[in-house]
């Protein structure tokens, strides 16, 4: 019987690790998905997360990269910009807040986040839907839970960190169908 269950874990453990995105095909997946403008970022320990961010059983991604125009192809390859960071203050029109962070190279990045379809999740040729997120400061992601409200389960959301700053979270919406950018606690100096 234990051997047994150490071939469970065994099994188990080689289809996670099968499935887990390999950092070499997330770039010919951005160019594909959103266009030769974006490429993967260099500066950050992490450039994907993988996780369920609109709640309906499908695994999703993040991927954060650079673009100097990420609104350049949003109609051709079918994305849509959003600016969460800027919406939380009382101005999110991604056509006017894309070119408020040009000026600081250094924390501009941007994340793309894939709504999977089917089987293939995140995966699939055609995915449920893709967001180029603009404005949002971080210098790592991650995933976490986080609970809106509280007769729902918690959701999962992509955790975004300025270092010296703030922790963050950016969410999906699923009732209003946007996403939402929510500070943090604050950290130490």
């Amino acid at each position: 019987m234990k051997s047994l269950g150490r071939l469970v874990v065994v099994c188990l453990a080689s289809l996670v690790a099968a499935q887990a995105p390999k950092p070499e095909t997330i770039g010919p997946l951005v160019k594909q998905q959103f266009g030769a403008g974006f490429t993967l970022s260099t500066k950050m320990p992490q450039s994907f997360v993988v996780g369920d961010f609109d709640s309906d059983g499908v695994e999703d991604v993040a991927i954060v990269v650079d673009s100097s125009d990420p609104m350049v192809d949003a109609y051709d390859y079918k994305y849509e910009v959003a600016d969460p960071y800027n919406s939380f203050f009382g101005y999110g029109n991604p056509n006017v807040t894309a070119s408020f962070s040009k000026h600081d190279k250094e924390h501009s990045h941007i994340l793309l986040v894939i709504f999977g379809a089917g089987p293939d999740a995140w995966r699939a040729t055609t995915p449920k839907a893709k967001f180029a997120l603009i404005n949002v400061p971080f210098d790592s992601v991650s995933t976490s839970r986080m609970l809106v409200k509280k007769n729902k389960p918690p959701i999962t959301v992509i955790r975004t960190t300025e270092a010296e700053i703030m922790d963050s979270s950016v969410y999906w919406d699923v009732k209003k169908k946007r996403w939402k950018w929510t500070p943090g606690d604050t950290r130490d100096w």
